[in-house]
């Protein structure tokens, strides 16, 4: 037995030493922890996740540092946080159970109690695990069963969605995106008035939300029969993905309460993740006559396992990119208007495909959350807006993020095939030379994202990858 004392924690003791014992775990992790090159979960990181592993299925709250998880559930019980959460700012949001027992806040299936304390609690919480994880002489680098205990391999574990989603919501807000879109749709114009005017958004289903991993079915719905106004139900001929960003809601907007400004609205929300909004355009065009995306965008979202704290995003924070919404920003009602230039974040973010016979990956397209004509803090107060409130783990979409410019010859700057294909009538030329419209049946999509900091360090978003397969039993493959 080890020296360290155990708590009871929701009315069970958690045992870390059991974990040690059943885990199928052999190395002892060294001070520093390594953290190889390319890796994106460097230390000036620390994503926040939930875990569980074959030896301990019991989902809990970890980070990511190089190739390892840290068990956080073990670092809270072992009571490395104790004078962080006995802070009186926090009595509200970490309370007592109805057993009477102290509720944790690692030890829990999502990483909502953890979301829900103030900014500067958790703010406070991730700085310890910095220091820990830099102090050679810390419990976690001095007793091997701690240390056997709270560290995994993330090859070794399951990752799971990160939070208990209640709503979700999807924007669009990328004016390139949308001005393309709308041509394509035979608007010549470009963007109605509406687009400068807020966000646009349409509200998604939170159970079609999946983990990264997790293989997507082509979807079947109503098709429009070529040349007739007839329809007939069938798989997705036009198969696409969107490349976005999510975020998650932390403090609560009370119900009949709106947020006062987009600078207030950054106060809320919680950490970044990836995001792939699969789309099944021929479904989604047949049903938006007369009112809007329905099961063409219903049938998956993706999204990454590590969510990404704004502590973490804070020297990326800059004014948007967007010349026009600049220029607007004193024109908007005060709900939406940005007074600071810390305004959104440059996020850069790629998508990949790996398709059949690929040794690897293919880099598809490059683009940054910098050039959306709103910005992530603008779509929440908009959303919160009505006074319908906002509850901590709801789940808002940037929409596909699409960037003027291509980077390069045979990589795009446009966040989906839709867009890149001009509607499916001109393949597009990949690096590798192959050609692309649609997806196809056994097409891996790879999402990655990353900032970059002042010092030319990388921090990563891992990855949100998913595979699609043939239609459910009783449909064909195309």
């Amino acid at each position: 037995m080890s020296s360290w004392s155990y708590q009871v924690m929701r009315g069970k003791a958690i045992l870390c030493e059991t974990r040690f014992k059943t885990d199928l775990i052999s190395m002892h992790v060294a001070w520093p922890v390594e953290v190889g090159p390319g890796s994106p979960f460097p230390i000036t990181n620390i994503p926040f996740g939930i875990f569980s592993t074959q030896g301990s299925p019991d989902r809990r709250a970890g980070i990511a540092i190089g190739e390892y998880i840290l068990d956080l559930s073990c670092l809270e019980e072992e009571g490395l946080f104790q004078d962080t959460l006995q802070h009186e700012e926090i009595s509200n949001s970490w309370s007592h159970n109805d057993s009477g027992m102290k509720k944790s806040i690692f030890d829990q299936a999502s990483l909502n109690n953890f979301a829900a304390l103030p900014p500067a609690t958790r703010s406070a919480i991730r700085n310890k695990i910095i220091e820990i994880l830099q102090n050679e002489h810390s419990k976690l680098f001095s007793d091997p069963a701690f240390n056997h205990a709270a560290f995994h391999k993330q090859s070794n574990a399951q990752m799971h969605l990160s939070m208990q989603i209640g709503d979700f919501t999807d924007f669009m807000c990328s004016r390139t995106h949308g001005d393309n879109c709308s041509r394509l749709a035979g608007i010549p114009e470009g963007l109605p008035a509406s687009f400068y005017a807020f966000p646009t958004a349409y509200n998604g289903r939170s159970s079609s939300l999946i983990i990264s991993g997790i293989p997507v079915h082509r979807p079947s719905g109503m098709l429009r029969v070529p040349s007739s106004n007839d329809f007939e139900f069938g798989p997705t001929r036009r198969m696409d993905y969107e490349l976005e960003l999510g975020f998650f809601v932390s403090k609560p907007v009370e119900f009949g309460k709106m947020i006062k400004s987009a600078d207030e609205a950054k106060e809320h929300i919680f950490g970044f993740v990836l995001m792939n909004d699969w789309s099944a355009r021929d479904i989604q065009f047949a049903e938006m006559t007369p009112l809007g995306p329905f099961n063409g965008k219903g049938s998956a979202t993706t999204i990454s396992p590590w969510v990404v704290t704004l502590d973490a995003l804070r020297e990326v924070e800059i004014v948007t990119s967007d010349d026009v919404a600049r220029e607007r920003m004193a024109e908007l009602p005060l709900h939406l208007r940005h007074d600071s230039v810390e305004q959104t974040w440059s996020i850069n973010v790629e998508v990949a495909l790996k398709r059949e016979g690929y040794e690897k990956a293919v880099t598809l397209a490059r683009s940054d959350l910098k050039d959306l004509y709103w910005s992530p803090a603008q779509m929440l107060a908009h959303q919160a807006s009505p006074g319908c409130g906002l509850r901590t783990g709801d789940l808002l979409g940037t929409g596909t993020i699409s960037s003027p410019v291509s980077e390069s010859s045979g990589i795009s700057s446009l966040g989906c095939l839709h867009e890149m294909t001009t509607a499916g009538t001109k393949p597009f030329l990949m690096s590798n030379g192959d050609a692309v419209t649609w997806l196809e049946d056994g097409d891996e999509v790879v999402m990655t994202g990353r900032v970059v900091r002042s010092d030319g360090s990388i921090i990563g978003f891992g990855e949100c990858r998913g595979v699609l397969e043939s239609p459910l039993a009783g449909w064909s493959s195309l």
